[in-house]
């Protein structure tokens, strides 16, 4: 046969995709764009008769809650395993249907089929079929390709509207068991923000901190924006970057990133996934040196050292005194995940001439809390070890980690503070004896 008639073979509607499921199956989805939409917006059809269910499931950064994550009948039939939460799964957690899984991204997916030894189904999102009978994966790479290497069934929902970017995972048809097609628009994400006065003050000191031919990283959010909107009268800057952000998509169309000194994939912008609009999508898919990679090469803390000159910018929820950094809770309550925080962090740090840069704001709640706190909130997760912590800067200025003691460590951080925290960080630093 050949592969229209394969394809033809294997497909299935929205009902036979789910009617396959069984009890104690350990089921990988894809993420972001590529999250099986058909599959999980139906799949409370069947999931009451089911029982010992492990969904391994990313956060969706439109925080849509599918109809089987509402259902606390499901508690004790359904575990959702998941390393980033969103709004719907810090639901779902409280409905005893989700559990974090502590993990950095670029092994998440290894340490899991290494608990459970296996997986029993992939279901994933890809692009349509290409002429020579490959799907594509399409704009995330983070766990998709482990699971596919250790999935029994694979089962594609076709959509033609996903774009296509180089390097993402290829499916051959003839390792796919079901084809269910449908015709969804592809995720789109309004992450392009106004920064702050505050943003723009951090973005001005961490524009210092990058220099012409360096390779950055940045995170999510209206601070990295900021930081990176600060880059434009910069020269042949790097890309090896987790996420690909609208920003990035303007720095490469600029010109300002070309990778032409990368010492590590020079010439190409390496990303890992995308969450951006579509003027993002169409810089990425056109321009033949943008190349998506998987997490276990992208966030590779070993592969990251070895690219000079790598900076690491993203940002946190709190700060110790000590250079403690939480960027994934508020207490005990798991508000995100790792990622690739403490990945990059590493990495920057053991890059010949690389900086790790954690940009915070000083206050949260309207100006009423400090982030920079004499002891992390009880039940924080340290996301990043005072080890491993390089270069605070708040809109007050610059903290310098590396090397420092404790007790030079807290006179920076108490300096970049707001003023209205200072005195009371310097009480309690003192009672504390940092300094």
């Amino acid at each position: 046969m050949n592969y229209t008639e394969i394809y033809r073979s294997k497909l299935a509607s929205v009902e036979d995709e789910i009617a396959c499921i069984r009890s104690g199956d350990i089921i990988s989805t894809g993420g972001e764009m590529c999250e099986p939409t058909a599959f999980l917006e139906n799949f409370h059809h069947v999931a009451p008769k089911l029982d010992n269910i492990e969904l391994i499931k990313g956060k969706k950064g439109s925080g849509l809650t599918y109809p089987f994550m509402a259902m606390p009948e499901l508690r004790g039939k359904l575990n959702m395993v998941c390393h980033l939460y969103d709004p719907s799964l810090r639901k779902a957690q409280e409905l005893g249907l989700a559990s974090h899984l502590p993990s950095n991204l670029h092994d998440m997916m290894q340490r899991r089929v290494e608990h459970r030894g296996k997986i029993d189904k992939l279901i994933v999102m890809t692009s349509a079929m290409d002429e020579n009978g490959n799907f594509t994966v399409s704009g995330c790479g983070m766990w998709e390709q482990c699971a596919y290497e250790n999935a029994d069934t694979v089962i594609l929902e076709v959509n033609p509207n996903l774009p296509r970017f180089n390097g993402c995972l290829t499916i051959p048809i003839d390792r796919v068991d079901m084809i269910v097609e449908v015709n969804y628009p592809a995720t789109t994400y309004n992450v392009r923000s106004i920064p702050s006065d505050t943003d723009l003050a951090i973005g001005a000191y961490a524009a210092d901190f990058v220099h012409n031919g360096d390779c950055i990283q940045l995170g999510l959010g209206a601070m990295p924006d900021a930081v990176g909107n600060s880059f434009f009268d910069k020269k042949d800057l790097g890309l090896h970057t987790e996420l690909y952000t609208p920003v990035m998509g303007d720095l490469i169309k600029a010109g300002v990133i070309n990778g032409s000194r990368k010492t590590v994939d020079r010439g190409k912008h390496v990303g890992n996934f995308v969450l951006g609009d579509e003027k993002l999508y169409r810089i990425l898919s056109e321009d033949p040196n943008v190349m998506f990679r998987q997490a276990s090469y992208t966030n590779d803390p070993f592969v990251i050292s070895q690219i000079d000159n790598m900076v690491s910018i993203n940002t946190a929820m709190e700060i110790d005194l000590t250079g403690q950094i939480c960027s994934e809770s508020i207490g005990p309550m798991q508000y995100s995940g790792t990622g690739g925080a403490f990945d990059f962090a590493f990495g920057a740090q053991h890059s010949k001439g690389g900086r790790g840069i954690i940009a915070i704001a000083s206050t949260a709640k309207k100006g009423t809390v400090s982030k920079i706190k004499p002891i992390l909130t009880p039940g924080s997760i340290v996301t990043i070890s005072r080890n491993v912590a390089d270069i605070i800067i708040t809109e007050y200025g610059v903290a310098y980690m590396r090397g420092r003691t404790v007790k030079e460590r807290a006179e920076q951080l108490i300096n970049i503070a707001h003023p209205d925290f200072r005195d009371e960080l310097r009480f309690e630093a003192k009672k504390l004896m940092y300094i």
